[in-house]
């Protein structure tokens, strides 16, 4: 059986041209090109994933111990499930960080075959603390970029994990500061690097650009729920990459290709006509490119007059590491050209595929964003802010502006969009964006993690690919948000690991509970034993009385005493034990029920 092949496929809005046969117009449209990876792949494809953590001291950990924060903690469990999910012929090299590379928490490539292999490598996250006062993000990319083009055996795919919730106080990462001649160009370029933001105090501008430049995926997190989650998405991408070095070529015989709108995929450098680099495919995921196109007619008679070569798109590939280039199937298009009666026909008789509507309005969105971002960092520097890192959070006065800002901007967006307006018409729900930048707009409200929020959600929606996101609206079970199956399926493997841990932890608390109120009700017994001891020994005995010289009457009088005192010690330790029991199996009972709530939620 062979391996399924990427899919390219074209749609055109409109199928058919009406133009007025009176006069030479110019006539507007639009296309899509959608590649489609397979759902599925042939064998499995191994991965080297060298993973960057930065271990500067951040907000949350001790300056004196190094401890490292809650949230780092829940890094440390995030680490141990990639490892665990990885394969054995698979590696993980795991590089520390400051403003350098920490070499004592750094290892090398190593395969994770076999128990040990693994043990140690996770013994190797627990052994993590925190480690200077400064990030710096060029020096670790650039050792893990020569890490991974040092190997001897390029047969996995490369791929890079970066972690952060620093800000870089070396390097002001920004298009417009960073020369054309800077070789950190050259070291993104290499391979995708994804990038986790954790906290409030991490660099978001910063780390978006990273990830965009490399065509990766940048995720925003504050919430440590969400840490293994985010982990979980990018995984499951990676791990079940179909094609790599993807190129998708567009061009028309008859139109004039005026523009693509591709989000962050750029054009191949050198090449003739439009190529589009796309780079890794995931297992089931799809990319749509907008294509805009003009056509001059001319002076025709009425009627049907001639068809025009529309829009035609194929690919090259390659379909693992190593192995030869393989090409699409070419798919062309063609518009009839129907000459009106009428003076005066339609501009666009036919409506747009709904595809083509639903993604030029997400490009549209992603240059509102983009402008947006742009006019905050103007501002927060006009202010007086930090030029280098991502100080957003410490600033609830900017944040709020920022909010009312975007807030205007999508009002008026609405109002004003003619793409926006025509969805409803067109039975396309739009809905899911105008959520997703409400909840921006509260978020920046909130002095939490607006900027971050945004650049995560504009980081999936120009790379077309899953990202995760703190405070947007959550992703609908069905794949919602670019997630395709393989991450769903490890996104609930995610959810179970972290269920059975929180169990455990449950079962081991509810231990502790158990056995510290079984202790509290053997004391009450034990005391009773102790108050009782002590009214023996006050009493006197027959051999003292005797000693003393007693009368039989008093040694009698005496005895009696005793034995109503033994009668009363027997019945009053019965009835605190009888009382003691009831309290335990009242207290188990509603420990079991307690229990039993928590499991069925």
């Amino acid at each position: 059986m062979s391996q399924e092949k990427v899919r390219v496929t074209v749609g055109m809005s409109p199928p058919i041209l009406l133009v007025d046969y009176s006069h030479s117009d110019t006539l507007n449209g639009t296309a899509v090109v959608r590649v489609e990876a397979p759902s599925s792949m042939m064998g499995h494809a191994s991965i080297d994933l060298v993973t960057i953590i930065n271990i500067s001291h951040s907000k949350g950990s001790s300056p004196t111990t190094g401890a490292l924060s809650g949230l780092e903690n829940q890094l440390q469990n995030a680490l141990k499930f990639i490892i665990r999910q990885l394969g054995d012929d698979e590696r993980l090299p795991i590089v520390a960080f400051n403003d350098q590379v920490v070499k004592e928490h750094t290892t090398s490539f190593s395969e994770l075959s076999g128990i040990n292999c693994r043990m140690a490598l996770e013994k190797k996250v627990d052994g993590l603390v925190a480690k200077g006062e400064t990030t710096a993000y060029k020096p670790s990319l650039e050792y893990a970029v020569k890490l991974l083009d040092d190997r001897a055996d390029q047969k996995r795919a490369g791929f890079i994990v970066l972690i952060s919730d620093g800000s870089d106080s070396k390097f002001k990462w920004r298009e417009e500061s960073i020369a054309a001649s800077d070789p950190i160009r050259g070291v993104l370029h290499k391979y995708p690097v994804h990038a986790f933001g954790l906290g409030k105090p991490h660099d978001a501008t910063a780390l978006h650009y990273i990830a965009k430049t490399s065509y990766g995926t940048y995720s925003s997190i504050g919430d440590n729920s969400k840490i293994m989650e985010a982990f979980a998405v990018t995984l499951a991408g990676i791990k079940n990459v179909v094609a790599v070095d993807t190129c998708v070529n567009i061009w028309s015989g008859s139109l004039q290709i005026t523009r693509i709108d591709s989000g962050g995929y750029t054009r191949r450098a050198g090449g003739s006509g439009h190529g589009i680099l796309i780079g890794a495919l995931y297992a089931g995921e799809v990319k749509d490119l907008i294509v805009y196109f003009s056509y001059r007619t001319g002076w025709w008679s009425r009627g049907y007059h001639t068809t025009l070569n529309g829009v035609a798109a194929g690919a090259t590939y390659r379909d693992a590491p190593g192995r030869q280039t393989t090409s699409t199937d070419t798919f062309s298009t063609s518009i009839p050209i129907h000459v009106s009666d009428s003076s005066s026909p339609p501009a666009n008789p036919c409506p747009p595929y709904p595809v083509v509507l639903q993604q030029v309005v997400r490009f549209k969105v992603l240059d509102l964003l983009t402008s947006l971002v742009m006019e905050f960092l103007t501002l927060k520097e006009e202010a007086g802010g930090a030029v280098h890192g991502n100080k957003e959070g410490d600033d609830p006065v900017l944040q709020a502006i920022a909010a009312s800002m975007l807030q205007k901007k999508w009002k008026e967006f609405k109002q004003s969009d003619e793409s926006w307006k025509d969805a409803p018409r067109r039975f396309l729900d739009l809905g899911g964006i105008d959520k997703d930048i409400s909840a921006m707009v509260d978020i920046l409200n909130q002095g939490g993690l607006g900027l971050g929020c945004i650049y995560s959600w504009m980081s999936s929606y120009q790379m077309q690919r899953a990202a995760t996101a703190t405070g947007l609206p959550p992703v609908a079970p069905t794949g919602g948000g670019f997630r395709t199956p393989a991450m769903e399926a490890m996104v609930q493997e995610a959810h179970r690991q972290l269920a059975e841990e929180a169990s455990a932890r449950d079962d081991a608390g509810a231990s502790m509970v158990v056995c510290k109120r079984a202790v509290e009700l053997l004391d009450i017994i034990n005391k009773r034993f102790d108050l009782w001891h002590k009214v023996d020994h006050d009493l006197p005995s027959s051999h003292q009385q005797q000693e003393e010289g007693g009368d039989s009457e008093s040694r009698d009088l005496s005895a009696a005493l005793r034995g109503d005192v033994s009668r009363a010690r027997q019945h009053d330790i019965y009835l605190a034990s009888d009382q003691a029991i009831k309290q335990w199996r009242s207290f188990l009972t509603s420990v079991e029920k307690t229990r039993g709530h928590e499991l069925d939620k």
